[in-house]
């Protein structure tokens, strides 16, 4: 998985795609997003993330209508956290529990710290859920 963790890091991957249109434009799409953002700071990799996945999940939906957002979407699938299954997600919650995390709140912490965007937070709850009223 590709990852943007700086603006720098974007303006870089953007003037190496000089030649390709359609990911220069995109490139400099995200970055005036980015400056469009209500912080006084540098935009954080969070903040990177959350903007690629708006750019991603549109460029989805249109690249059944358009070449240009197909090319889009597969270059931005490169940055997207892949999603754990359900039995990897089953798997890593019942690990916790062994560990001796005994409540929902306590778990969901854990998976949000190691694992921010890689599983499904409902899904994620009906596990414990399951798991800690055996």
């Amino acid at each position: 998985m590709k990852e943007f963790k700086t603006l720098q890091d974007i303006h870089a991957e953007r003037e190496s795609l000089r030649s390709n249109k359609v990911l220069y434009t995109l490139l400099g799409v995200l970055i005036g997003e980015l400056d469009r953002l209500p912080t006084r700071n540098a935009p954080s990799a969070d903040d990177i993330y959350k903007q690629i996945i708006k750019l991603y999940n549109s460029a989805k939906e249109m690249s059944q209508y358009k070449q240009e957002s197909m090319e889009e979407f597969e270059y931005l699938n490169e940055f997207i956290k892949k999603q754990m299954t359900e039995e990897e997600l089953t798997s890593v919650i019942t690990g916790y529990i062994d560990e001796g995390f005994s409540n929902i709140g306590s778990i969901m912490r854990q998976l949000n710290t190691l694992h921010k965007g890689q599983f499904d937070g409902k899904m994620a709850n009906i596990i414990i859920n399951k798991h800690l009223n055996k």
